[in-house]
C-alpha cells in the first residue's frame, strides 16, 4: 500500500509523461499537467468544471474556456468559465499579469463586451470533428472534439482566444480529449443539465415561500358563476372601487355594450360608496335601464378596498334564497382584496430588496456600475417614443429593473458569479420572483431577455413568435447598454461615429438577434439622444 498519496500521484504523473514523450517538453508546467490529471483519475468523485479548466489552463493560459454540447445537429453552449488573470499577461513573465495601462483596460472592457456575444448555438460542421482552430466572437479559439465511449461525438471543448496548445502535445490531444470527454459526460449525467442544477438549487430556496400569485379576478369569476347559476338567472358582475372610479373584476351573461359601461364611464361613476352602502349615480341609473334587469346589490368593504356584487334578481324568490350567503361572499371578497393589497405591498418591498442586492453586485465593477439604472432610463424613453400605453410602460420599467435579478440568486448559490459570466441568470431570476405578486409579462421578460429571434439564444432557444414583447425590448437594450459600457471612455471615435457604429450593429442583428420592428425606433432614440447623453443616462439614479 502506498502511504504517501502525493508521492503516488507524482509517480503516476511521471509514467504518463514518459508514455507521452514528455521529456521533449522540457517544462515543469507540462509535467504538472499530467500529475494533475493523475490526481483527478485517482479520485472517486469527478472533477468539477472549474477543476477541469484549471487543469487545461496549464496548457493554454487562456482567458476563456467553454464547452459546446451536440444536440439535434446543433452545438449548444453548455458551460463557460472566464479566467480574468489570463486576459492580460506580461510577455516576459507569462505567469504574472500586466500592470494595466489605460489602453489595456480598454482592451479588457472590449473583450468582456465580445464575450457577451459568444454564440449560444452553432451549426454542427465537419471542422468540429477534428482538432483545430475556429473563429468566434471573442477571436480565434482552439477546439478539441469530444467523443462518447461508443464513438459518437458529444461536443467540443474550446479555449482562447489566440492561444494554442504546445506543439509537442498536439499529437496527444486525442488522449486529452478522451479524458475531457469522460469527465464532462459524467459531470453532465450527474447534473442532468447545468441549468437544471441551478433551478433545483434556487427552487430549494424559494419553494417554501408558497405562492403569492393569488388570482383575484379568477376567484371573483368562480364566485360570480356560483351565484348566477345558483339563482338560475342569466347575468351578474363583481365590481371593485378604485381611485378613478371602479373596475369590473368579473362579469357573466352581460352584453358587451352593457359591460363597456364600466370601462367607458371614465370619471362618471356608476355607483358610489356612501357610508357603507352602494348608491347608483345618475349615470348608474342609465346603466341599469340599459341592462334592463332588476338586481340585488351586495356591498363589501375591507381594510384597503371595497366593492359590490350586482346580480340579477330571480323571478321565483323560492328557487334559491341566498341573501345571507351573498353577505358572506362579500365578506370573503373583502378579505381577498385585503390579502392582495398586503401581498402586493410585501412583494414590492422584497423586490426592492433584491434590486438593492443586485445594485451592490453591479457597483462592485466599474463597467456595470450604472447598468440597471441605465437600462431603466433607456426603455422608458424607448417606450414613450414607441407609443406604449401607461400600463405597458409600468411593465417594461419593472422588467428592466429586475431583468438581471438572477445574479442575486446565482451569487447566493455559488460565490464568485459576476455580471455577464453566469449563463443561467434569466432562469434563476424568474424562479426567484415567480412566487411574488408580479405581472406575467415581467416574469417572462426576465426569463427570455437573452433569447434571439432566430432561435439561437438562451436559455430556451425560443424563436421570434415565442419571445414575449418584454423579452425582446430588454434584450435589445441589454445589447445597447453593454455597447455603451464598453466604449464610454473610448476617445478613438467621435460621438457621431459611435452612434453610427451602434446603429449599424443593431441593423446587422435585425431578424437574427433582435426583432426588426423595434430597430427603427431604437435607432431614432439613439440619434435623438446623441452619444454623450447615452453615456450619461442612468449615471444619476
Amino acid at each position: 500500500m502506498i502511504k504517501d498519496v502525493r508521492s503516488y500521484i507524482h509517480t503516476v504523473g511521471n509514467r504518463l509523461s514518459k508514455a507521452f514523450s514528455m521529456e521533449a517538453f522540457g517544462t515543469e508546467d507540462q509535467l504538472e499537467f499530467w500529475e494533475l490529471s493523475a490526481e483527478h483519475l485517482s479520485r472517486k468523485e469527478n472533477p468539477s468544471f472549474s477543476d477541469l479548466v484549471n487543469w487545461m489552463d496549464l496548457l493554454y493560459r487562456a482567458p476563456v474556456h467553454f464547452v459546446y454540447k451536440l444536440q439535434d445537429e446543433k452545438l449548444i453552449l453548455d458551460r463557460r468559465h472566464v479566467l480574468t488573470k489570463n486576459i492580460l499577461r506580461d510577455n516576459k513573465d507569462e505567469n504574472e499579469p500586466h500592470k494595466q495601462t489605460p489602453q489595456q483596460k480598454e482592451f479588457i472592457r472590449d473583450f468582456e463586451y465580445q464575450l457577451q456575444n459568444l454564440e449560444k448555438k452553432m451549426t454542427m460542421d465537419e471542422v468540429f470533428k477534428e482538432h483545430g482552430i475556429t473563429s468566434h466572437s471573442i477571436g480565434q479559439c482552439e477546439h478539441i472534439p469530444l467523443f462518447s465511449k461508443d464513438g459518437k461525438q458529444w461536443g467540443i471543448y474550446c479555449a482562447g482566444p489566440y492561444t494554442k496548445s504546445p506543439e509537442q502535445i498536439t499529437p496527444k490531444l486525442s488522449i486529452v480529449g478522451r479524458l475531457l470527454a469522460n469527465w464532462l459526460i459524467s459531470l453532465d449525467e450527474e447534473e442532468s443539465n447545468p441549468q437544471k442544477e441551478y433551478e433545483q438549487k434556487i427552487q430549494s430556496v424559494v419553494s417554501d415561500l408558497g405562492s403569492g400569485k393569488l388570482n383575484s379576478e379568477g376567484i371573483a369569476q368562480i364566485i360570480l358563476r356560483y351565484v348566477v347559476h345558483g339563482r338560475k338567472v342569466g347575468s351578474g358582475c363583481i365590481v371593485e372601487f378604485t381611485k378613478n372610479g371602479h373596475k369590473l373584476l368579473a362579469s357573466l351573461g352581460m352584453k358587451e355594450k352593457v359591460a363597456n359601461y364600466f370601462t367607458a364611464a371614465g370619471s362618471e361613476k356608476l355607483y358610489e360608496d356612501n357610508d357603507g352602502k352602494v348608491k347608483a349615480t345618475e349615470h348608474g341609473e342609465q346603466f341599469l335601464q340599459h341592462w334592463g334587469k332588476k338586481v340585488d346589490v351586495e356591498y363589501f368593504k375591507g381594510e384597503h378596498h371595497s366593492g359590490f356584487i350586482l346580480v340579477e334578481k330571480p323571478e321565483d324568490e323560492s328557487r334559491l334564497d341566498i341573501p345571507g350567503l351573498l353577505h358572506e361572499i362579500g365578506f370573503s371578497l373583502s378579505n381577498l382584496f385585503d390579502y392582495r393589497f398586503k401581498n402586493h405591498f410585501f412583494s414590492n418591498r422584497l423586490m426592492d430588496s433584491y434590486y438593492k442586492m443586485l445594485r451592490a453586485i453591479e457597483e462592485s465593477r466599474e463597467k456595470t456600475r450604472h447598468h440597471t439604472p441605465r437600462m431603466i432610463a433607456f426603455v422608458q424613453r424607448f417606450g414613450m417614443l414607441f407609443g406604449l400605453e401607461d400600463e405597458e410602460m409600468e411593465i417594461i420599467t419593472k422588467t428592466a429593473k429586475l431583468h438581471d435579478i438572477g445574479y442575486v440568486g446565482a451569487v447566493s448559490i455559488e460565490p464568485g458569479k459576476t455580471i455577464g459570466g453566469e449563463l443561467s441568470h434569466p432562469i434563476i431570476g424568474a424562479n426567484l420572483i415567480e412566487q411574488l405578486s408580479i405581472e406575467r409579462d415581467v416574469l417572462e421578460g426576465i426569463k427570455t431577455h437573452h433569447e434571439w429571434v432566430n432561435g439561437n439564444g438562451s436559455p430556451g432557444g425560443l424563436k421570434s413568435e415565442s419571445i414575449p414583447w418584454t423579452g425582446k425590448i430588454i434584450g435589445l437594450f441589454e445589447y445597447v447598454v453593454d455597447f455603451i459600457e464598453t466604449h464610454s471612455n473610448d476617445d478613438s471615435k467621435t460621438d457621431e461615429q459611435w452612434i453610427e457604429l451602434l446603429s449599424k450593429s443593431l441593423m446587422e442583428r435585425a431578424d437574427i438577434e433582435f426583432d426588426m420592428v423595434l430597430i427603427p425606433t431604437a435607432i431614432q432614440l439613439l440619434q435623438a439622444l446623441g452619444w454623450e447623453e447615452c453615456v450619461r443616462l442612468g449615471v444619476e439614479e
